[in-house]
């Protein structure tokens, strides 16, 4: 009876350590011209910007949390050219300072975003995504990964995600989905998220926490003030017959 009860908790002790926990590395990846809008001045704008924007992400995670941030590029650069006094472009190349938390058990996310240099802090409950799984499967990163499909009115999302890892979060705060996402891909593929690295390494109780620093802000305000400050910077820039054309990611 002793050996059997000894067994019995060296069962749940194992059970107990069979935690979910790692750091995942993303490159994202933006077709900067499929961005342009379609005018007389794209294909000039082509020859000024390299075609595709390339960015290093991290996502940290356990069972119930996690963190995912862009890496600073020390190569990245603001630059303002002009031509003919009409047309100014105005090109930000680095990542902005943006960290998304999420609190996987109990459904909340905290996103810290930069809007033209001042921080904002936003709030909000994670709402259940329609998403569509497939039976297509593929190996990534070693992992066998499933196909899931999710429809909006502007876009169709695609993500690979892998129930070999069974966490409910992902890269840039997509989630719901019943395992780590590996891969995402939107606006015709002209912005793609993947996985480059995964290391199943413990994460400790500090690595993790929700960012603090900015404006607390709804989701619909932040997004209203960003098309508002857009506005600015087209009436701004873009006086006379001329325009303004921006880049920023």
């Amino acid at each position: 009876m002793k050996i059997g009860i000894i067994l019995i908790n060296l069962l749940f002790t194992g059970l107990a350590f069979a935690q979910n926990h790692g750091e995942v590395k993303y490159t994202t990846k933006i077709n900067l011209h499929a961005e342009l809008p379609d005018d007389e001045n794209s294909e000039m704008i082509k020859q000024m910007i390299p075609e595709f924007q390339k960015m290093n992400n991290v996502l940290l995670f356990t069972d119930s949390e996690s963190f995912y941030t862009n890496e600073s590029d020390e190569n990245a650069n603001e630059t303002i050219e002009e031509q003919d006094g009409n047309v100014q472009i105005k090109i930000e190349m680095d990542a902005p300072e943006e960290k998304i938390y999420t609190d996987i058990a109990n459904g909340i996310i905290v996103e810290q975003r930069d809007l033209m240099g001042k921080m904002f802090l936003i709030r909000d409950t994670l709402e259940p995504a329609d998403w569509r799984v497939t039976d297509e499967q593929q190996i990534h990163s070693g992992l066998v990964c499933q196909k899931a499909e999710l429809i909006t009115e502007e876009d169709t999302i695609t993500a690979w995600f892998t129930s070999e890892i069974p966490v409910s979060t992902g890269p840039a705060g997509f989630a719901g989905l019943p395992g780590l996402i590996v891969h995402i891909s939107m606006n015709n593929g002209n912005f793609q998220i993947t996985a480059t690295d995964i290391d199943k390494r413990e994460i400790g109780k500090k690595e993790i926490k929700a960012p603090t620093k900015g404006k607390t802000i709804t989701a619909a305000d932040f997004e209203a003030l960003e098309r508002k400050k857009m506005q600015e910077m087209q009436e701004q820039y873009g006086g006379g017959e001329g325009g303004v054309i921006m880049i920023t990611n």
